[in-house]
């Protein structure tokens, strides 16, 4: 059976296509349930423009949570890059980080905010490590599986030259990897929004998951979703500025 050909549409129609389907869906929703439990669009909207005019959201609510989530995303992809490179070097050092992986990737992110209450309290340094422990397992596969395939024949190649580590990592290892880190990127940052959502509505007293917190407890359904857009929002901002940057110096650098 012949897949039919989607029809020629420029990008930016395509984009313009999805995000009106996605409206279109919305508002549908928010009809069907009455306004109650799925805010309109326009409404949700004029809402989010009210809270971005005002600083007192500005500084409690969407900075706080903007300065966690990168915090602890840094932290997570250098402490996971680490770990990534040396399992992926290694066989004996990836059966040793087996365990610890396992556990950070199937451990559920209440579970982990919980914990995570009752090691570093609530507050910012929670938010941060469980953003940084969400982050490490995505990040170490990537780079992980990034390394590992290498091809041997490259390798032995690289020593029968006498390159030293310092020329072998930047010419073999980091090229082979960059697709995969970047991907792995993107997916560790959305789930590292969300931790930290869900670790400010649970226990702390700034930053967007308590103004969602706030939101609920007095049912307002408008500013309820316009600040779930909001982090939307941030984690896009951040994929568009910083992972850009990062992905052309990694396409610099593997340019001959």
């Amino acid at each position: 059976m012949r897949i039919p050909d989607l029809p020629d549409i420029p990008d930016w129609g395509w984009r313009l296509a999805g995000c009106l389907c996605f409206l279109g869906l919305w508002q549908i929703l928010a009809a069907w349930g009455g306004g109650l439990a799925v805010a309109a669009p326009l409404e949700t909207l004029r809402t989010l423009a009210g809270l971005l005019g005002q600083g007192g959201f500005w500084l409690t609510g969407l900075l706080p949570t903007l300065g966690r989530v990168l915090a602890g995303f840094g932290l997570g992809v250098a402490v996971g890059g680490a770990l990534g490179g040396w399992a992926g070097l290694h066989r004996g050092a990836c059966l040793f980080l087996l365990p610890l992986r396992w556990v950070l990737s199937s451990v559920p992110g209440v579970v982990l905010v919980i914990l995570a209450m009752l090691w570093w309290g609530v507050g910012s340094a929670m938010v941060v490590a469980i953003v940084a422990l969400s982050v490490v397992p995505t990040i170490f596969l990537a780079v992980r599986e990034g390394f590992a395939a290498v091809d041997d024949g490259l390798r032995e190649m690289a020593r029968a030259y006498g390159l030293g580590w310092g020329r072998r990592l930047t010419a073999l290892y980091l090229p082979a990897a960059s697709a995969p880190f970047l991907s792995g990127c993107v997916v560790a940052l959305g789930g590292g929004m969300r931790v930290a959502i869900l670790g400010e509505t649970l226990g702390a007293s700034q930053g967007l998951g308590y103004a969602l917190a706030l939101a609920r407890a007095n049912l307002d359904t408008p500013k309820l979703y316009a600040v779930a857009l909001v982090s939307m929002l941030l984690v896009s901002l951040v994929e568009a500025t910083l992972l850009r940057c990062l992905r052309r110096t990694l396409r610099r650098g593997r340019t001959p």
